[in-house]
């Protein structure tokens, strides 16, 4: 009876050996180890984009003439805008162009980026809505949608800059509340 290896053997010093192309052996380049370093090398990537080690912290900062934020000095702020209209009166701090179909509300928030640890010598600042709108919202003059946009480059760290919030509400649309959460992000270039 003849016997016909497809699996792997042994040599005369005992280590695996391949008799055909269907056994393959494990070289070094697919070790356990080499798979794991792999894996960090990607993990660096993820966990540490360029620029590297950069550490920065946002604040919001009320502007003067315009809306006071509550939570002013925190990464977290609010603006209310009041009650606006076409033709009424509006709160301090708030400002309206009136078009033919249309009105625009507006007033500045200032944002404040600070340099804790980074090489970078200003930032990008980005915004987004965190929900789909029925009204058209712009930061400085940038329409905002779900997906972030650059707002301002080449920012300097430490320094409140002021940023205009704007909505824009047409004569047809119906009176009531709105409210409106932005996610507005600080990248170190």
């Amino acid at each position: 009876m003849t016997h016909e290896n497809t699996g792997p053997s042994h040599d005369a010093t005992g280590r695996r050996t391949a008799n055909d192309a269907r056994t393959p052996l494990r070289t070094a380049a697919t070790s356990p180890w080499s798979r794991l370093q792999q894996w960090i090398l990607v993990l660096g990537f993820v966990l540490f984009p360029a620029p590297l080690f950069a550490l920065i912290a946002l604040s919001f900062q009320s502007v003067a003439g315009s809306v006071s934020i509550t939570g002013a000095g925190t990464p977290t702020g609010t603006l209310s805008f009041g009650t606006v209209s076409a033709f009424e009166p509006l709160s301090a701090g708030v400002s309206r162009t009136v078009a033919a179909s249309n009105y625009t509300i507006s007033t500045n928030f200032g944002v404040r980026v600070t340099r804790i640890l980074s090489l970078s010598s200003n930032y990008t600042l980005r915004a987004r809505l965190q929900s789909a709108q029925p009204l058209a919202w712009q930061v400085d003059g940038v329409s905002m949608t779900t997906s972030a946009a650059t707002v301002a480059t080449s920012q300097s760290y430490g320094t409140t800059l002021p940023h205009t919030l704007a909505f824009v509400v047409p004569f047809t649309y119906a009176a009531g509340a709105v409210t409106t959460v932005f996610e507005v992000t600080a990248i170190a270039n």
